[in-house]
């Protein structure tokens, strides 16, 4: 065990300026109860084995998630939200093509199940002012709701925006109403709303 090193997690003899706790050390020799170690001053220190963890190098780095992991993450906390009432419709993060969204689809369907709320396959990203046009036009992504009225909503607010842009009736006020309606649809906060709109400005005109 010598050579090996070990991170201090408590420390026994609270007097001593010789290891505080996250101190590493590398072992000198074990004993009995735990290992010896030389402190930064030179002191050997003799620590129990209550007051260490092993520590490896590798193992303290960043640890890296795969994309695909975090994804199934936000999805799982966007569905326990929905199951609890903390929001109304929730969206996964929006995929670049619909095999890529569908990748999902077998542990979406376990979510939603462990949950007991609904999924809806979103081909065709509602833009509005809420959201930046350029993150989310041509995305595809999964929509979470616990009650059909809520997607029905959602959908009815799709329509009107495609036949008021098709009849000319789309007008700036309307723009923003529209993305207005979406956000509460979110359950965000009026303030969150105008904060995210802003946002989305803001990307859309650096584009």
């Amino acid at each position: 065990m010598s050579g090996q090193k070990i991170r201090i997690v408590k420390k026994n003899d609270e007097f001593s300026m010789e290891y505080q706790v996250g101190d590493i050390f590398e072992i000198d020799s074990t004993w009995y109860g735990g290992v010896n170690v030389t402190s930064r001053t030179g002191i050997p220190l003799s620590l129990d084995k209550e007051e260490y963890e092993p520590w490896e190098e590798e193992a303290a780095g960043e640890r890296e998630v795969d994309r695909y992991s975090y994804e199934l993450g936000v999805m799982d906390v966007f569905c326990e939200m929905t199951a609890a009432g903390a929001k109304k419709l929730a969206m996964s993060h929006p995929c670049d093509t619909r095999q890529e969204r569908n990748s999902y689809l077998p542990e979406v369907k376990k979510l939603c199940e462990k949950y007991g709320v609904k999924y809806y396959p979103e081909d065709e990203a509602f833009i509005t002012e809420l959201f930046p046009a350029q993150a989310n036009r041509g995305k595809y992504n999964f929509l979470f709701y616990y009650t059909d009225d809520v997607l029905e909503e959602y959908l009815r607010l799709k329509e009107e925006q495609r036949r008021l842009q098709e009849t000319g009736g789309y007008t700036k006020q309307k723009s923003y109403e529209t993305a207005c309606a979406f956000g509460r649809l979110l359950s965000y906060s009026l303030e969150g709303i105008e904060r995210l709109i802003q946002k989305a400005a803001e990307a859309d005109r650096k584009e």
